[in-house]
């Protein structure tokens, strides 16, 4: 190493591997900032720690520190006409085998704005100690209308279970933060809510009789961090198992909320078919894979998207660009975001969040039609029924991109009821 000769320093063979030891630190310090793959497992249930249900509250007191965000109606895609998505998954075929009617979905995310067509049920708040039917954020109401927005011939916003009905819980807001933030409290204040909240909504969530609970607010963990997780991991199993509900959850999105992108499948492993050895980034609460159904995200012509969260909890994946949805503030057909700056083009609406959305909305399809069907039954067929990727499945889209109308027909064995061992 540096051109000097092994003879000139008159070292032994043992004092040689300790110098190389030595050299390969330094080294591997100086790439002290490049994520690390580590050889993690699936992560353990411990039953115990199902956390107790109350009333939903914030876990200090809060103040709003941001102007709400808003929805507009940019160029494209034609909020009047149907979103690409919607007609990729041939949604209109699939009603006329259900329309999600008596089906009760939780949407645990920013709160949802009503209108004539979302109505929402009030399902508390983490935030604010409200009822949950409020949307600072414009980003629960979207993910709502995606669920379940009746079709109107005003625009082309329409949801996948027009007559499903949805249960608000606002569990994250980017325009509230710790009204006295500690020194620990950097990551809270740039959105309120917590992992601890998390698993409290989804406990709530159930309670209240949801049979479908979409989760399109996620929590990216290094996979070097030992970030406690247990009690999201005890709700799901509580929620999935003991209440009977379908978690359906956002796969994440590279770059946001410190979503670093896992590698790509190593198909050269058998050992490891699902590649968790490789694993950079956790997405919580999808890797509790056993009980979540995670979704990725695909462009309308079935491409999975690069920056959509990759992982070996992938479940299924569904379109997440080429949104349109309901303004919190209007109620009107809206599809972006308005600029960041004077000048630039708005935002388009896209990510994993409506790609859950998409999913929770063939779920509630599916239970309204097979209600003797446990959760992990509609899961099962859901995943069944998907488009498969070539190796039959793989960490960028699962099982493949969901497909309605072969969920609701197609005539397959319905699986076990529960995870085995749960």
């Amino acid at each position: 190493v540096g051109g000097v000769d092994q003879r000139s320093l008159r070292l032994g063979p043992d004092a040689m591997r300790i110098l190389a030891v030595a050299i390969v630190a330094v080294l591997t310090a100086g790439a002290a900032n490049v994520p690390v793959a580590l050889a993690i497992a699936p992560p353990q249930i411990d039953r115990s720690l199902v956390p107790a249900d109350g009333r939903p509250s914030p876990e200090q007191p809060m103040r709003q520190s941001n102007v709400c965000a808003t929805a507009v109606a940019a160029g494209a895609p034609d909020v009047m006409r149907p979103a690409a998505g919607f007609t990729m998954l041939n949604v209109k075929d699939a009603w006329r085998y259900s329309t999600g009617k008596g089906v009760s979905v939780a949407v645990i995310d920013t709160g949802i704005t009503p209108s004539p067509r979302l109505p929402a049920l009030p399902g508390g708040d983490y935030i604010s100690g409200g009822d949950g039917l409020s949307d600072c954020d414009a980003h629960g109401t979207l993910v709502a209308s995606v669920i379940a927005a009746k079709p109107s011939n005003q625009d082309g916003v329409s949801g996948v279970a027009p007559d499903a009905s949805v249960i608000s819980i606002r569990q994250s807001s980017r325009a509230f933060e710790p009204s006295s933030p500690g020194w620990g409290d950097f990551e809270t204040r740039k959105k309120a809510g917590t992992v601890a909240t998390l698993a409290r909504a989804i406990v709530h969530a159930a309670n209240l009789g949801a049979k479908v609970i979409n989760v399109s607010v996620t929590a990216c963990v290094s996979a070097a961090e030992a970030l406690d997780q247990r009690e999201i991991g005890a709700a799901v199993w509580y929620a999935a198992t003991q209440k009977d509900a379908v978690i359906v959850a956002a796969a994440g999105n590279e770059g946001e909320e410190g979503c670093a992108q896992n590698p790509p499948l190593d198909p050269l492993n058998p050992n490891d078919p699902r590649d968790w050895s490789h694993v950079l980034t956790i997405s919580s609460p999808s890797w509790f894979s056993d009980y979540v159904l995670s979704v990725g995200a695909v462009t309308p012509q079935g491409t999975p998207i690069d920056k959509s969260l990759a992982g070996p909890w992938l479940g299924v994946a569904a379109p997440g660009i080429g949104v349109t949805g309901l303004s919190p503030q209007t109620a009107g057909a809206v599809n972006a975001h308005p600029p960041a700056r004077p000048g630039e083009a708005a935002i388009p609406l896209w990510g994993t969040s409506f790609s859950a959305a998409y999913v929770s909305g063939v779920a509630a399809l599916v239970r309204a039609r097979f209600p003797g069907l446990s959760s992990h039954q509609i899961v099962n067929r859901i995943m069944r029924t998907a488009h498969s990727p070539a190796r039959g499945v793989d960490n960028q889209i699962g099982h493949g991109v969901v497909d309605p109308v072969a969920a609701l027909t197609f005539d397959i064995p319905p699986g076990e009821p529960v995870v085995p061992g749960a």
